[in-house]
């Protein structure tokens, strides 16, 4: 098995850049009447793609980049945050032999 990747399997591995041909992102379901905007789940996000605004958080308008990691639905007190889309990669990368993603352990 060779060490590094070919550049004809190089082309075949998904870019961030090309949102909805090579993957599509995650995305979060936030309760408003739940969220107390607090923040946590701002801190916690790797990815950046929630924000707060008018004391609620929610997922950035821009381009959310939301990989599905879990860290704001752990994170969160008061259990207002869900993962409803979890990150599907379309080419190169798969799911082999793991079941239905499973939630983060609670914090």
């Amino acid at each position: 098995m060779p060490e590094f990747l070919t550049w004809k399997d190089r082309r075949k591995v998904e870019s961030f850049l090309r949102v909805g041909e090579d993957l599509i992102l995650g995305e979060v379901a936030i309760e408003l009447d739940k969220c107390n905007g607090c923040g946590f789940c701002i801190s916690a996000c790797p990815a950046g793609a929630l924000e707060v605004k008018d004391k609620k958080a929610k997922m950035t308008e821009e381009f959310p980049m939301c990989f599905s990691c879990g860290n704001c639905t752990a994170i969160c007190p008061e259990d207002a945050i869900t993962i409803t889309r979890f990150i599907e990669f379309k080419r190169f990368y798969r799911y082999i032999d793991r079941g239905e993603p499973k939630f983060p352990r609670r914090f």
